[in-house]
């Protein structure tokens, strides 16, 4: 596969994704004209089924910062007769004029963003008087045990983990207190939770491996023979625990999020 995010899309989208997107959407209660703009829609599942809710008159804008997410989304939007105006760009320094948009959406993106504060602040700038935000994180790795164990064991082979800033949004107070600090009012936060399962387990845990083990230094360090050693390692050590969230052929695993929403 040429693309990475064709395999996120295919794998990740319709089993978790997806149906956080739905919950989403519904937080958000779009309404008839309004301006939408996506913020880190990865292969854009948000603006496709924000924009099959058949809002009358609503206009979508997803921006994303990786051009391969944006090849995906544009060809499963076009698939599915979805139009919107997918732009690169990051979420520090939206490509967008002060008040253009209603609605702003962000699925599970913040905690990504290297300047989460500048971000928020951007949300905030492009949108219209009384213009809302919808957002989404994930709870924190104490509610996520098996992402708790593997974070542990990946620390334990590689001495670090990336899976920590995963979760890392997961105080609700805090993250309310960071909304509210960007400007936003009206904010509230909505625990939310739905239990996702992914088919093929030996797949599911050997990408779960590979994502977050990539961008570790200790892992790019290494020369292939020996990056085989770590992943074979790793796998081993997660084998028990893999087994234990296995349920016909397929891992079953409960995620917790937090759903925000706030007014300009």
């Amino acid at each position: 596969m040429s693309n990475p995010a064709e395999g996120y899309e295919g794998y990740m989208v319709p089993t978790l994704f997806g149906p956080w997107a739905t919950k989403l959407v519904q937080a958000a209660k779009l309404l008839p004209g309004e301006r939408v703009l996506d913020i880190g829609c990865g292969t854009g599942v948000v603006t496709r089924h924000a924009a099959r809710q058949g809002a009358k008159g609503a206009s979508f804008t997803a921006v994303d910062i990786s051009p391969q997410m944006l090849e995906v989304a544009r060809g499963a939007a076009a698939r599915e007769g979805v139009t919107a105006d997918w732009r690169e760009g990051k979420a520090e320094a939206l490509p967008f004029r002060d008040g253009a948009f209603d609605l702003v959406l962000c699925q599970f993106a913040l905690m990504f963003f290297t300047d989460r504060s500048a971000a928020l602040g951007e949300m905030r700038r492009v949108l219209g008087p009384n213009g809302r935000v919808v957002l989404s994180v994930w709870q924190g790795l104490d509610q996520h045990p098996f992402y708790l164990t593997l974070h542990n064991v990946i620390e334990q082979r590689l001495g670090i983990s990336a899976l920590q800033a995963i979760f890392s949004l997961g105080d609700a107070e805090g993250l309310r207190a960071m909304v509210t600090r960007a400007g936003f009012r009206q904010v509230a936060v909505q625990s939310s939770a739905m239990t996702a399962r992914f088919p093929n387990p030996e797949a599911f845990l050997a990408g779960e491996i590979e994502v977050d083990t990539a961008a570790i230094p200790e892992m790019q360090k290494l020369d292939a023979k020996a990056r085989e050693a770590i992943v074979t390692a790793i796998t081993g050590d997660m084998s028990p625990v893999l087994e234990g969230v296995t349920q016909d052929d397929h891992v079953t695993l409960p995620f917790h999020a937090h759903i925000v929403t706030a007014r300009r």
